[in-house]
């Protein structure tokens, strides 16, 4: 049977290729393979470090204890070292007392003989610049100087007493106590002598000179 179209070319049924839609089809699974390959390798890559994580919490919490431990010497290390910090002042400061009683012992003549050794405190007058509320010092006036101002601080006496008798020379022993003591180098590097007192006095029936010293204890 023959069929003729009468109707007009431009009123004619297009017949379209399917070639376009095969090829988006084609492009289509494709995106959907390569998203699905993707996702199937980040999910691997998820789960190798999820397992990473869980391996590596595992043996976090098995150190645990020795985590504890690390953060408690390091705590018990700085509680010492505050303590060293503490305590060092006060051992630069510290006299060791039996040096220096054997070094005076060995510059005291034969004539001279104690009858006591003691530490004293007490308060002396001492210049310092006066310090203004503001922490600066506070300056005069007229002349722009700093004041000075005296004022009371607690300073530490080595005080020794005793008795002494004249030599064969007839010199006396205390001067020659207050002489030694005074050249001697090191001695004089931590003591120096202040208001020293002197009578002419009998003990047990014989004349002897008493004598008490006082020894400022030198800071530093």
């Amino acid at each position: 049977m023959i069929r003729i179209n009468l109707l007009p070319h431009h009123l004619r049924p297009i017949q379209r290729t399917p070639v376009p839609y095969i090829l988006s089809v084609a492009v289509l699974a494709a995106i959907l393979a390569f998203m699905a390959t993707w996702y199937m390798g980040v999910r691997a890559e998820y789960n190798g470090v999820d397992k990473k994580y869980a391996s590596a919490s595992k043996e976090l919490s098995g150190l645990a204890p020795v985590v504890e431990e690390y953060n408690g010497l390091v705590s018990e290390k700085l509680k010492l070292q505050e303590k060293v910090e503490t305590i060092r002042p006060i051992l630069q400061d510290r006299l060791l007392w039996s040096q220096w009683l054997h070094q005076l012992a060995k510059l005291t003549p034969e004539n001279i003989w104690y009858k006591r050794i003691r530490t004293i405190t007490r308060k002396v007058q001492m210049e310092q610049t006066k310090i203004g509320k503001n922490g600066q010092p506070e300056r005069d006036p007229a002349t722009g100087r700093p004041i000075i101002e005296k004022v009371p601080v607690d300073r530490q006496f080595l005080e020794v007493s005793g008795y002494a008798v004249e030599d064969e020379s007839g010199r006396s022993s205390t001067s020659a106590l207050a002489e030694s003591t005074r050249n001697d180098e090191e001695f004089s590097r931590k003591f120096t002598m202040s208001s020293p007192r002197i009578e002419d006095t009998d003990f047990e029936g014989y004349s002897v000179r008493a004598f008490t010293f006082e020894y400022e204890v030198l800071r530093g």
